[in-house]
């Protein structure tokens, strides 16, 4: 029998609650805003700064769309691939995007060309990154948990489902629990 995509969106919501349930969003907030001071400092001043963030939304955008591609391809084989797998694809996809890095910051930095001010610029991108950063951390978990042998019998109710309505209803919850997550999180 087929799962809806409410179905699907209800199943998911619950599990990545459960991932996330030991979060602490103190310490959430702590570990975004290390990344974030790590590339200030590291930056020579505020425009090789916002050229950085603008090159890790790059690498972490594609990164996401690449774990998107190792969960559907788990779904439309109705195969798990270990945790061990799931890293070393992800690890050379990153390294694929790596190479294109150039054209994709072009690419991504076109939405934020558009903003005039400097420092809202700068704003849009730390939250831009910080979401993204957040994203990739639980669809990374989520698909870690998901490979582990202990959990194949449950992740097997996934396969009854739409692989493109889950990975549509994966990629937005991710992107709701990244905001929640970093709901008061403020980068000054």
């Amino acid at each position: 029998m087929m799962m809806t995509k409410d179905e699907a969106a209800r199943l998911l919501s619950i599990l990545l609650h459960e991932l996330t349930k030991p979060w602490r969003k103190e310490k959430v907030h702590s570990d975004v805003l290390e990344i974030i001071m790590k590339l200030r400092i590291q930056a020579a001043d505020e425009e090789r700064y916002m050229n950085d963030l603008l090159s890790n939304i790059a690498f972490a955008s594609e990164s996401a769309h690449a774990l998107k591609q190792i969960w559907g391809y788990m779904l439309r084989e109705q195969t798990f691939l270990s945790p061990g797998t799931i890293e070393a694809m992800l690890t050379d996809a990153q390294q694929a995007i790596r190479r294109r890095l150039p054209e994709l910051v072009e690419r991504y930095g076109r939405p934020f060309a558009d903003i005039a001010d400097a420092a809202e610029r700068k704003r849009q991108l730390e939250r831009s990154y910080s979401a993204l950063l957040l994203f990739n951390r639980i669809a990374t978990d989520f698909l870690i948990e998901f490979g582990r042998e202990e959990n194949e019998s449950a992740a097997r109710t996934f396969f009854a489902a739409d692989p493109n309505e889950l990975l549509e209803v994966f990629h937005h919850l991710c992107g709701v629990y990244a905001s929640r997550w970093l709901e008061g999180l403020e980068v000054d």
